[in-house]
C-alpha cells in the first residue's frame, strides 16, 4: 500500500511540475495576440486537467 501511495505521490509531483512549467513559460512569453491568449488558455487548462486526474 506504501508503494502505491508513494507511486501516485510522485506522478502527482510530476502534473504539478509541468502545470509549474507552463505557466512559468506563459508568464516569461506574455501573450500579444488573441490567438496567443487562447493558445496560453488552453495550455493551463489541460495542465490542471492532468494535475486533478
Amino acid at each position: 500500500m506504501e508503494i502505491q501511495a508513494s507511486a501516485a505521490f510522485m506522478i502527482q509531483a510530476n502534473s504539478l511540475n509541468a502545470v509549474r512549467d507552463t505557466l512559468a513559460a506563459t508568464q516569461a512569453a506574455p501573450a500579444k495576440t488573441p490567438e496567443q491568449h487562447a493558445d496560453v488558455i488552453l495550455q493551463l487548462s489541460a495542465a490542471a486537467q492532468r494535475l486533478m486526474s
